[in-house]
C-alpha cells in the first residue's frame, strides 16, 4: 500500500484530531523517505520528534531532519569574540541535556534516533540563526522575535508519490501534547495541489542545503553524533517504542506499562491490583488497543457514577473516534442499539464486509445490567476471540447476584481493583480468579506515593465502642455463624469449599453481623466529636444507610455546618447536581 491509499483530510487540528494516529503513523507507514523542517534542537524536541518514527523505521524508510539551535547570550558573545568554537556551543547544552535525561519517554525516543543515525537511516542538520550582518543570534532574540518557526514536512513513497504538509505544528513537548496546532496537506496526485507540494518540497531544500536567508546550516557536531551512537540501542526490542503510543498523546508512567506488558504476557488475562488514582483506567484502555481494532470491549463497572466516568470521559478522552454504546444507568436505547451492533459481528464472521472499520467500539455497562437475561442473550454464539472485558471494581463480581457476568464469551479478560480479594468471601474471590485469572501486577499506595502519583496523606482512626446490647447480638450472630459453618463443610465435605458460595443463611448472618459495627450507635458520638474539632476540608462522609445519615445530618446542622446529601435514592440529574456544587466548591461537606 503506497501514499494514494491514504484517507487524508486538508487540514489538521490536535484540539480536534488526534494528528499523531490520524496523519503522522500512517503516513510514515507507508513512506520510504520523510523530509521535516523542525523546531528548536533538544532532547525534548528531538524525543517528540521521534513520535510516530517507528512506523517509518519499520517500513525501512529514511529521514532527513533540520532542527534550529538555541544559543544562549553569553555563548553568542563568546562566539564572536572567538572565545568559543561553533560546534562547542551547539554541543555542549545539549550533551549536557543527553546526559541528564530523566523521562522514559524521551530516552526512548532520542535512542530510537540515534540507533537511526548509527545505521545512516537518520541524517540531522542544525539551522542557526543569524541577524543581517551574519552573526548567529541568542534564543532571546529568536523568541523575540519570532523567526524560523517555518514547520514543513514531507512523506514520500517507492512509488514517487509525496504528501506535504506546513503550518504551525512543532516538535516540542508543548507542540504535541499540551499546544492546539495545526496543519495543512497537500497531495502530488490530487489536482490542483501539486503546486503546494513542490512549494514545500522547495522550501525543505533550501534549508537543507543552507540556501535559507539568515540562516546557517551545519552538519551535526561530531560530539554529538559519537554521543548518540554509544547511546544507541543494539536492538530496537529493547526499546518497544510502541508502548508510548497513546490515544491521548499522554506520557505512560512506568507502572502502566509494566501493569501492560505483565498481563500481555499471561495470555491477556489477570488482574492489576493498582492503587485508586495510579492509573489503572489508562492502562487498561491501552492496554485494550493490543486487540485488533475489530474486537468489542466490554466494561463492567459496579455503579452509575463510575459507569458515567468510563463512558463520558475515560473512553472519549482516550480515543475520540470510539463508539461507546452505554447499557444500564438510566440508558434504555441499549436494547435495541447493542444487539444490532452484535449482530453485524455475528455476521463478520462469515463476511468480513459488514463490520464497519475505522473505530472501536466500547460497551459500557453496569454489573446489573451485564448480569441480566437480556444483556446475557445478546452476546449467544459470538467468538471469545472477538470480544474483551475489562472489569473496574471486579471485586464486586464476584457477589452472587453478579457472578453470571463472568459467563460472557471473551478471550481477553482483565480485572481492575485497588482490593481484589473479597473480605469473608473465599468462593466469590475463587470465581473472579477462576475466570480473570490471578493477580498478574500488584501496585500499593505506598510505590505510588513513593513515584508521585499519589500524595502523602495522614491517617488518622477515631475509635467507637458497642453498646451492651450491640455487644450481646454480635456474639449471637457469631455463635450462630459458627453452627452454620459447620453444617456447611459437612454438606460439602466431598467437594472443594473455596469454589462454594455460602448458604443463603450465612451470607445472611455474615451481613447482620457486619452491620452492628457498621451502624454502632457511639459513631454518632465519635462523629460528633471530630466535627468539634479543628478537622480539614472539604470532607467526604460515608454512612451506611438512611438511618444513620440521619444522625449524621443532625450532627452537622447542631454544627451549623452546610452540608449536601449524596444518596442512590436521588435521580442523576439530582447526584450531578450535588457533585457539582461540591467541585466548585460551594458546599464543604458531602
Amino acid at each position: 500500500m503506497g501514499l494514494r491509499d491514504l484517507v487524508l483530510k486538508r487540514k489538521y487540528d490536535s484540539d480536534e484530531d488526534d494528528v499523531l494516529r490520524d496523519f503522522y503513523i500512517p503516513a510514515l507507514s507507508r513512506s520510504t523517505k520523510y523530509k521535516r523542517l523542525a523546531g528548536f534542537f533538544s532532547s525534548t524536541g528531538l524525543a517528540v520528534a521521534a513520535r510516530g518514527i517507528f512506523a517509518l523505521v519499520e517500513n525501512g524508510g529514511t529521514m532527513q531532519l533540520v532542527a534550529g539551535a538555541r544559543l544562549r547570550k553569553s555563548d553568542v558573545e563568546a562566539i564572536k569574540k572567538g572565545i568559543l568554537d561553533r560546534d562547542l556551543a551547539i554541543g555542549g547544552r545539549f550533551l549536557k541535556e543527553l546526559k541528564e535525561m530523566k523521562s522514559e519517554f524521551v530516552k526512548d525516543h532520542v535512542r530510537l534516533l540515534a540507533w537511526m543515525i548509527g545505521r545512516n537511516l537518520l541524517e540531522m542538520k542544525i539551522a542557526i540563526l543569524t541577524d543581517e550582518a551574519g552573526s548567529p543570534l541568542d534564543e532571546d532574540t529568536v523568541d523575540a522575535k519570532g523567526i524560523y518557526h517555518l514547520k514543513v514536512g514531507v512523506f514520500e513513497d517507492t512509488n514517487g508519490d509525496v504528501i506535504s504538509f506546513s503550518g504551525s505544528i512543532n516538535e516540542s513537548a508543548s507542540g504535541w501534547v499540551r499546544s492546539v496546532e495545526e496543519f495543512k496537506v497537500f497531495t502530488s496526485w490530487s489536482e490542483g495541489q501539486s503546486d503546494y507540494v513542490q512549494d514545500d518540497i522547495r522550501s525543505f531544500d533550501r534549508y537543507w542545503n543552507g540556501l535559507a536567508n539568515r540562516v546557517v546550516v551545519v552538519e551535526l557536531p561530531t560530539a554529538i553524533r559519537q554521543h548518540l551512537i554509544e547511546i544507541a540501542p543494539d536492538n530496537l526490542d529493547e526499546l518497544n517504542i510502541k508502548k508510548w503510543v497513546t490515544k491521548t498523546d499522554k506520557e505512560l508512567w512506568q507502572n502502566q506499562i509494566q501493569a501492560i506488558e505483565a498481563w500481555q504476557k499471561n495470555d491477556y488475562r489477570g488482574i492489576l491490583a493498582m492503587a485508586t488514582g495510579s492509573g489503572k483506567t489508562l492502562a487498561a484502555l491501552e492496554a485494550s488497543r493490543l486487540a485488533p481494532e475489530s474486537v468489542f470491549t466490554i466494561v463492567i463497572v459496579p455503579t452509575i457514577p463510575i459507569l458515567k466516568q468510563w463512558a463520558k470521559e475515560a473512553i472519549p478522552d482516550f480515543d475520540s473516534s470510539a463508539e461507546i454504546i452505554v447499557c444500564g444507568g438510566g440508558e434504555s436505547e441499549w436494547k435495541q442499539v447493542l444487539p444490532w451492533r452484535v449482530a453485524e459481528l455475528r455476521r463478520s464472521e462469515t463476511d468480513p464486509q459488514e463490520l464497519r472499520r475505522g473505530k472501536r467500539v466500547y460497551v459500557v455497562t453496569t454489573a446489573n445490567t451485564a448480569s441480566s437475561r437480556a444483556f446475557q442473550l445478546t452476546w449467544s454464539g459470538i467468538p471469545s476471540d472477538r470480544v474483551q472485558i475489562i472489569a473496574d471494581e471486579v471485586h464486586h463480581l464476584g457477589a452472587p447476584m453478579f457472578r453470571r457476568c463472568m459467563e460472557l464469551p471473551a478471550y481477553r479478560r482483565m480485572g481492575l481493583s485497588a482490593t481484589p480479594e473479597r473480605e469473608w468471601d473465599t468462593s466469590g474471590s475463587a470465581a473472579i480468579v477462576q475466570y480473570f485469572g490471578h493477580t498478574v501486577y500488584a501496585y500499593g499506595i505506598k510505590e505510588a506515593v513513593r513515584d508521585g502519583h499519589l500524595c502523602h496523606y495522614r491517617y488518622y482512626p477515631f475509635f467507637a465502642y458497642m453498646s451492651q446490647h450491640e455487644f450481646d447480638e454480635f456474639q449471637r450472630f457469631s455463635d450462630e455463624i459458627a453452627v452454620e459453618i459447620a453444617k456447611w463443610k459437612n454438606r460439602n465435605k466431598n467437594k472443594e469449599p473455596e469454589l462454594l458460595p455460602p448458604s443463603v443463611k450465612l451470607s445472611r448472618l455474615l451481613e447482620e453481623r457486619a452491620r452492628i459495627k457498621k451502624k454502632a450507635e457511639d459513631k454518632l458520638r465519635v462523629f460528633d466529636e471530630i466535627m468539634s474539632g479543628d478537622i480539614v476540608k472539604p470532607l467526604i462522609v460515608f454512612c451506611e444507610d438512611e438511618e444513620q445519615l440521619s444522625g449524621l445530618k443532625s450532627v452537622l446542622a447542631e454544627k451549623h455546618l452546610p452540608f449536601l446529601i449524596y444518596t442512590s435514592q436521588q435521580s442523576i440529574s439530582e447526584r450531578d447536581i450535588v457533585m457539582s456544587s461540591f467541585k466548585r466548591g460551594d458546599c464543604q461537606v458531602v
